[in-house]
């Protein structure tokens, strides 16, 4: 909205249009494959496509836009590679559900830590790939992960344990938020790479973490209850230990769910996603920030 873009549509509706971009997000995807994950015996929706399969979507799209094929290379025509240099691409927000899905089973912090290197690993291979910065795309996104201890659904995995617990001034679970710092912090640092790999792109890190404590911090000048701040509008706060799509007949869409009568005032929508007042003080720092250091052409 702020760079004057109709709302983009999702890749698999066959009958919309791409002409202004196209959106090959997933809800509940994960950066790593589901093959990972199974070898660690944790569960994770077989049939929700992973970043993989967004990346062959993506590659796809080109083909079928603009590229003629050649065996098994795709050589961009020129009026492609000028779409690719004026275009304005976001690899993610993803990695989240990497962390959330093993979370929800109890794999310790400890062991999510070793898979942090291997999806940020997935999402810098991606940025990095033939058809986005190697073939000329110059300004790309990528954000970070929120600050997954403030989610009600992080405060209640380790709700449980309230003794053992260590909370910050906004009760945050700091060690599942440093945890999700250690993860930025690294996945910055394989920007810093690309960067250095590829200085004529424009590579611009999110900082969705920050911009989500901004929220809490200032919670009533926002327009939020500042008694709500970790509740949810719709559904409870407590959580099982199934996988996140069954996560019992309190969570938010099952039926006889109650909902807040103003979610305006809430920062969280069912523990796991925020509402839209939330969502949008959050896009309005982010895009600021992306505003000052793209070159739109």
């Amino acid at each position: 909205m702020a760079l004057g873009i109709p709302l983009l549509n999702p890749y698999l509706d066959k009958n919309a249009s791409f002409k202004n971009g196209v959106n090959f997000a997933v809800a509940a995807s994960t950066a790593l494959n589901s093959s990972f994950f199974t070898s660690r015996g944790i569960i994770v929706p077989t049939n929700v496509p992973s970043l993989d399969a967004q990346l062959t979507w993506f590659r796809t799209h080109l083909t079928s836009i603009c590229s003629t094929p050649a065996g098994i290379y795709i050589y961009l025509s020129p009026d492609c590679s000028y779409k690719l240099r004026s275009a304005l691409i976001f690899v993610g927000e993803i990695g989240a559900n990497d962390i959330i899905y093993p979370l929800a089973q109890r794999k310790s912090l400890q062991e999510i830590q070793t898979y942090v290197p291997f999806i940020n690993q997935a999402i810098i291979n991606t940025t990095r790939v033939y058809e986005i910065i190697l073939d000329g795309a110059l300004q790309i996104v990528v954000p970070g992960n929120f600050p997954l201890g403030c989610l009600p659904f992080g405060i209640s995995v380790f709700g449980s344990n309230k003794s053992a617990v260590k909370y910050d001034e906004f009760g945050c679970v700091i060690s599942l938020n440093n945890l999700v710092t250690f993860q930025n912090n690294d996945l910055k640092v394989g920007l810093d790479s690309l960067r250095r790999e590829f200085p004529h792109a424009v590579i611009i890190y999110a900082d969705y973490y920050n911009a989500f404590l901004s929220l809490l911090r200032h919670a009533p000048l926002l327009g939020f209850d500042p008694r709500s701040v970790l509740d949810v509008c719709c559904g409870s706060r407590n959580y099982n230990d199934e996988l996140i799509d069954t996560l019992g007949p309190e969570f938010c869409g099952n039926a006889g769910v109650p909902v807040c009568p103003n979610p305006n005032r809430y920062i969280h929508w069912d523990g796991l996603h925020l509402t839209e007042a939330a969502n949008q003080h959050i896009s309005d720092i982010i895009v600021r920030n992306i505003l000052l250091r793209i070159k739109c052409i």
